[in-house]
């Protein structure tokens, strides 16, 4: 099966290329530790009566105004998070249950009873208190400590390879030579045009009357630069995907009319046409190329998360 016209020349091997340029070392502050270990201490935490209000305490009162927003009764908030008034809950600070208070607000006057004020007790971090929280494996606090930092280690990893192997797909993409098939490139081109319409036309742009001034504000480019970007980007896609075929071809793997089958459906689904419409847009060729560009980044990011975590390691 011929995957792609395109050939590749000479590729760039892309374990010679050092992902560390894109991502440094993990490292979590001592501010950040405590942050973490304050949540874990939170879910065990004791909700008690508190006295005056203070920030984060969690409050319910009644509210009565001219203002609808804030005629309520028995309102629960979380003081000082501002998600119905940040200057009323700043107006409440001090008073303890039962007292009433007249409240001037940007929006409305109100006058406010506080009803009753409860506190979370955040249980002291000791050996004991961590072992009754019965975590799998986990007794003391330092232990405890050692899994905060391993999660947030491995969640970084996580976060950060895609975006690496994005930077080392280009690099690979760069520093490899192609002998493009013209045809190919004109096909994926006017894919990239295709996509660069599609993308103003979702922002509420007509394609052939946008201007610059209303491309740059839902893009940041001009309107030829977003349509030469989208190109190129089809075209980088199109190397990618030389590369990818070569290293299926390596590996023995080709993809199978079942797999097109199901990325027809998943387009239909996600487009809400017909299979039979799906494949007028995702064509066996647009398929073959994005099937053999993913198998080279899937190879690159598996390159990098095992780089990163031997990096951690060491």
């Amino acid at each position: 099966m011929e995957l792609c016209r395109s050939k590749a020349v000479e590729i760039c091997d892309f374990r010679t290329l050092d992902p560390g340029r894109w991502a440094p070392p993990f490292t979590m502050d001592e501010e950040e530790l405590k942050e973490r270990l304050d949540r874990l201490r939170s879910r065990h935490g004791l909700m008690t009566e508190a006295g005056r209000v203070e920030p984060d305490d969690f409050v319910t009162l009644d509210s009565h105004s001219d203002t609808p927003k804030f005629e309520k009764t028995n309102l629960n908030l979380r003081v000082g998070r501002g998600l119905f008034s940040p200057e009323l809950e700043q107006g409440i600070l001090g008073m303890t249950a039962g007292e009433t208070r007249e409240l001037e607000l940007p929006e409305a006057r109100a006058r406010v009873t506080v009803r009753s004020v409860k506190r979370r007790v955040l249980p002291p971090l000791t050996d004991e208190t961590v072992a009754a929280w019965d975590m799998d494996g986990i007794s003391t606090v330092e232990a405890l400590i050692a899994s905060v930092k391993e999660k947030a280690r491995a969640q970084y990893i996580e976060d950060l390879a895609e975006a690496v192997a994005v930077e080392l797909s280009n690099e690979v993409n760069a520093n490899s030579r192609f002998a493009l098939d013209p045809e190919e490139v004109e096909t994926v081109c006017a894919e990239g045009q295709q996509m660069a319409e599609d993308m103003l036309r979702s922002a509420g742009l007509d394609p052939e009357t946008a201007d610059d001034e209303a491309v740059r504000a839902v893009s940041g480019r001009t309107k030829q630069e977003h349509y030469d970007f989208l190109r190129q980007i089809s075209v980088d896609g199109l190397k990618s995907a030389v590369i990818g075929a070569e290293h299926m071809k390596r590996d023995g793997v080709e993809p199978t009319e079942n797999q097109y089958k199901y990325a027809l459906g998943e387009c239909a689904e996600g487009m809400g046409l017909t299979e039979e419409a799906a494949r007028h847009i995702l064509t066996w060729p647009k398929f073959l190329r994005q099937t053999t560009a993913n198998y080279l980044f899937e190879e690159i990011i598996d390159y990098v998360t095992n780089y990163m975590k031997q990096e951690e390691q060491s």
